[in-house]
């Protein structure tokens, strides 16, 4: 039976498809950002905006699939953006700054170029800012900051505001990198006052977290205390820039001595915090949270310690607290001198420090529930002091805080420990319940607060001052031929 021959396989595989340009991802989204952003201007619904913003982060991210943001990307946006923008020329200049990558080529520049908008040229300027702070050209990143600044002022535009937000910030970052911090300060607390007179509530959160951040870095805690008194922390502002303001606060209460107030804004930054992002600001927050808790003389959850994502930076804050629970001194000490460099880069070293009389105080109450008497000396050797004449004083400092309940026999050097009394006899169980309470109501005074609705919603359902007038005259009628009808029937 005659049969077709079989199909000629095919003389030579086609060649592989040659791999896409990795950088053609990155124009594609800065396209679409440039597109949300003129589709803003346009409705002037935030959302766009905001997912022009989001944006950012995919434009900056390098990997294997994006090169992320490069000097020949940006230098064919601004040239074909710009035309006659006092910005043209500096932001070229700065990224001459920048070495341009073997894989980029040059893009023409396109003959019809559209009105550039304020939105879109602070956005582009925003990208060259980035870029430079990436590449480590820190002192081009704070001469672009300023003259970003400085355009930025000559608007007087609404639809600015949550781009200037993120103006403010990263020339914050660049001025921090370049150690000159303490220039921008003036600039910031001109900016927080116009952003108050404007009720620009994006700028007010971040601005004011900013000078917090500003006083911090150069430890002025008497004027970050006193710039809290005369702020106030804007409702609507979103959770980031809550969770920082709150672990600012905490930080400044800490230092003043105030450990409850510290522990509640420590706890709300936690619980205010990305679930999934944010690690390097959850681990601050929990190391710095850590130590108030111990000065409260409360022992940490052991599960900060134990996760996988900060069990290695938490070790040495877990060392203090081994050592706290404990009350060695030894160990304490020995913590503190092996992770001193840590500590001091956390800012943490001057609360670290205070945590030695907690140290004292919780040896001294593990001594007095194993012993009913004990002399001062072997004490002062128990708990390995440096000075054993100091005993007797810590001994009736901590009787007089009631750490321990004791007497102190000053003639023969003892110390006799009195029997334990039954603690809920005591108004202790009462105060842990009221405070419990406590918490519980401004958890829910917070989520009730947290309910946002969109500014004047309510005015759309309210009737405009000639529909009232109408329907006045429109009662009086009425009321007015109700009387007649009454005459007539009398």
């Amino acid at each position: 039976m005659d049969t077709d021959p079989p199909a000629a396989a095919p003389a030579a595989a086609e060649d592989a498809a040659p791999p896409a340009d990795p950088a053609i991802a990155v124009r594609a989204d800065l396209k679409a950002a440039l597109g949300l952003i003129e589709r803003y201007t346009v409705t002037r619904e935030s959302r766009f905006a905001a997912s022009a913003l989001r944006l950012l982060n995919s434009l900056r991210k390098v990997g294997k699939d994006s090169p992320g943001l490069s000097k020949g990307i940006l230098t064919a946006a601004i040239t074909q953006s710009f035309s006659t923008s006092p910005l043209r020329a500096p932001l070229l200049g700065y990224l001459s700054a920048v070495s341009a990558t073997a894989s980029e080529e040059p893009v023409a520049e396109e003959s019809e170029r559209k009105k550039l908008l304020p939105e879109v040229e602070v956005f582009l300027s925003i990208l060259v800012l980035l870029l430079l702070i990436d590449t480590k050209a820190v002192e081009p990143a704070v001469t672009c900051s300023l003259t970003i600044l400085d355009r930025l002022s000559s608007w007087n535009r609404r639809t600015l505001d949550v781009f200037a937000e993120r103006v403010y910030f990263y020339a914050s970052w660049a001025h921090e990198l370049a150690g000159m911090l303490d220039r921008l300060r003036s600039l910031l607390l001109a900016a927080q006052r116009t952003a108050c007179l404007h009720h620009n509530v994006p700028c007010q959160a971040t601005l004011l977290n900013l000078l917090l951040r500003n006083y911090q870095h150069y430890k002025l805690f008497d004027q970050a205390d006193k710039l809290l008194a005369k702020s106030t922390f804007p409702e609507q502002a979103n959770n980031c820039q809550l969770a920082r303001f709150l672990y600012y606060t905490g930080r400044i209460k800490a230092l003043q001595l105030d450990y409850t107030e510290a522990h509640r804004c420590l706890l709300q930054a936690q619980r205010k915090a990305p679930s999934s992002t944010a690690l390097g600001f959850k681990l601050a927050s929990h190391k710095l949270g850590a130590i108030v808790q111990l000065l409260l003389g409360e022992i940490p959850d052991r599960s900060i310690f134990r996760a996988q994502s900060s069990r290695t930076p938490m070790k040495p804050y877990l060392r203090l607290v081994q050592a706290v629970r404990l009350g060695d001194l030894a160990a304490f000490r020995s913590a503190m001198e092996d992770h001193a460099p840590t500590f001091t880069a956390d800012g943490n070293m001057t609360l670290v420090v205070r945590l030695r009389q907690n140290v004292i105080r919780a040896g001294l109450r593990n001594i007095s529930l194993s012993y009913s008497r004990i002399l001062l000396p072997d004490a002062a050797l128990k708990l390995k002091l440096d000075h054993a004449e100091d005993m007797e004083s810590m001994a009736a400092k901590a009787i007089r805080d009631g750490v321990i309940d004791a007497t102190i026999d000053h003639a023969s050097g003892v110390l006799f420990s009195k029997e334990g009394s039954d603690i809920y006899a005591t108004l202790e169980p009462q105060a842990a319940f009221h405070k419990r309470i406590t918490f519980t109501l401004n958890l829910h005074n917070d989520a009730v607060k947290a309910m946002s609705y969109p500014p004047d919603a309510h005015k759309g359902e309210l009737p405009d001052a000639d529909t009232i007038k109408e329907r006045q005259r429109e009662e009086q009628e009425l009321a007015q031929s109700l009387a007649e009808e009454d005459e007539a029937d009398f």
